[in-house]
């Protein structure tokens, strides 16, 4: 008899410790392996006498057997010229781009990559990597701007894709060459992915590189820009392929404007009006999902906005069983601090692993952040990421906000601390070096206002409410590398406090319905166990 009673004793702790441990593990901070390019410090660039030297700026920015550069030099060999401008806006709904009729997006030609690792690399010399490409302008805004952005897609001679590993980034066949106009300091998009990479995962890899366009035998300079990832499933990607089933699927989706040629999501909250943009369906890709695959994002999607958008506390409280809720705290708290408030809205990324929960990310766009914003300047002293989809629910309790003041107060003393952001903004621009100058003198006139591209660049004055003017469009590279700084630091000293009055204004508290269940929980363990006791004793 003692000896039952030992066993229904044990059972009875051990049932204790798995509950107790459960908590515990939900409460901790999850861990998660972190790929990343941006592990090793950028190595500073030499000193260069005349960083120009080798640039015709009299004939059309052309590059003489003089060019050097200490970054990776990217030559595009265009077979018949640029790719075309293929969107535009929509003239009946100006939030929206449609393609161009009869416009084919992409041009052939031959993707060169010269790296030869010795810290000189001239166009002259032979490429580390060569692949015939398709290319075409990529962007919204910026599909007009005279300094293009590129989706490049190596190819074989054949046509099929041609998965090579660039600058140690794995193995793909898709990449992304962005030099945005929008942002003239060069760094912003660096800046965020090198810091976004220390805690969240699946941050793309991006390095600085410098572009010549070749076209008819003749050599252009067409200024710095960063060469990386574009985002979709796969090992050296999102890496959440998972298995499939017809039931089941690992997905990645991005919330952004309409796309006329993507694969538009019909979810809850966009059909309730809560969200006004759409989620796409990145991965699986077209030619590997099925109708039932398409259904079951758009079902999984909406039941996690039902959670997060009903009335209901028992239900809401649930949410926490579908979302990755420390991803979701990440993602709030880095674009927060980096004053991203097109994301929530567009270029945001989201999946999900087969039998895992929706994680937030990975980080995108981010050009216009940083007091970037053209039409006013960023208030240092609010939050607003707490209005968009989803966060507009999450912050309404005060569980999750203290998540984000708890994190946030651990992220101040590390990766977004203000030594660590200065030190990362330093060497990037060591890094530049003179690859800046090259860049301020081709597009230069651009960036302060002198000449005009196809979309509105330069920041717009401000009028204060006292009637003062803010000019708000800096000059020289100086100027707005001094306007970064002074809106981080201003702004990450001033998140505290705002996000203190948040919780204040919470009007939800998820964790008291949790201790709620935890409390009926002991009550009927105290009803148990002498009810277990007397069993025990006949």
């Amino acid at each position: 008899m003692k000896k039952t009673r030992w066993i229904g004793a044990a059972a009875l702790a051990g049932m204790l410790v798995v509950c107790a441990g459960a908590g515990m593990l939900y409460s901790g901070w999850h861990q998660q392996e972190i790929r990343s390019a941006y592990s090793q410090p950028l190595a500073a660039a030499p000193w260069e006498e005349d960083p120009t030297a080798g640039i015709d700026v009299e004939n059309g920015y052309t590059v003489s057997s003089d060019f050097t550069t200490h970054l990776p030099l990217v030559i595009l060999d265009l077979d018949e010229g640029e790719p075309p401008i293929s969107t535009m806006r929509d003239p009946v709904d100006p939030g929206r781009f449609i393609p161009i009729e009869g416009v084919d997006p992409y041009v052939s030609g031959t993707f060169f990559l010269v790296d030869n690792g010795s810290g000189v690399n001239r166009a002259s010399d032979s490429p580390a990597l060569t692949s015939r490409m398709n290319i075409k302008r990529r962007g919204n805004t910026s599909m007009l701007y005279d300094k293009a952005q590129w989706l490049v897609k190596l190819v074989t001679e054949s046509g099929q894709d041609n998965d090579l590993d660039v600058l140690g980034m794995g193995a793909e066949h898709e990449w992304v060459l962005n030099g945005s106009l929008a942002d003239k300091s060069l760094i912003r998009n660096y800046l965020v992915y090198s810091i976004a990479s220390e805690f969240m995962p699946y941050t793309p890899d991006f390095a600085f590189c410098e572009v010549l366009l070749k076209e008819n035998g003749v050599l252009y300079y067409h200024g710095v820009y960063l060469l990386g990832e574009n985002l979709k499933i796969g090992p050296n990607r999102v890496d959440v392929g998972g298995e499939s089933s017809r039931q089941e699927t690992s997905y990645l989706v991005r919330r952004d404007r309409y796309d006329e040629e993507g694969c538009m999501l019909q979810t809850y909250a966009r059909e309730m009006g809560y969200s006004k943009e759409y989620f796409g369906l990145i991965s699986p890709s077209a030619k590997n999902r099925s109708e039932e695959m398409i259904q079951y994002v758009e079902q999984d999607l909406s039941e996690v906005e039902q959670v997060l958008y009903s009335q209901d506390l028992s239900i809401f409280d649930t949410y926490a069983e579908y979302i990755d809720v420390d991803s979701f705290v990440d993602y709030f708290l880095v674009n927060e601090f980096f004053g991203s408030y097109d994301s929530g809205n567009y270029s945001t990324y989201a999946y999900k692993e087969v039998g895992g929960k929706l994680s937030l990310g990975p980080v995108w766009d981010y050009d216009g952040t940083i007091d970037n914003y053209l039409f006013e300047p960023l208030s240092t002293k609010d939050i607003a990421f707490q209005t968009k989809p989803w966060f507009d629910c999450l912050c309404k309790d005060r569980s999750f906000v203290q998540k984000l003041i708890d994190r946030y107060a651990q992220l101040r003393k590390t990766s977004l601390s203000e030594n660590h952001i200065n030190e990362k903004i330093n060497e990037i621009i060591a890094h530049l070096g003179g690859a800046e100058e090259r860049e301020w003198t081709r597009w230069g006139a651009f960036y302060t206002g002198e000449q005009k591209t196809g979309s509105e660049i330069n920041l717009q004055d401000y009028v204060l409410e006292d009637g003062t003017v803010l000019y708000r469009n800096a000059e020289t590279f100086e100027e707005e590398l001094y306007r970064i700084r002074t809106a981080l630091f201003d702004h990450g000293d001033q998140i505290p406090q705002a996000l203190e009055d948040l919780r204040e204004a919470a009007s939800l508290d998820s964790a008291a319905v949790s201790l709620r269940h935890w409390m009926l929980l002991l009550a009927a363990l105290v009803f148990l166990i002498p009810s277990l006791w007397v069993a025990l004793r006949r």
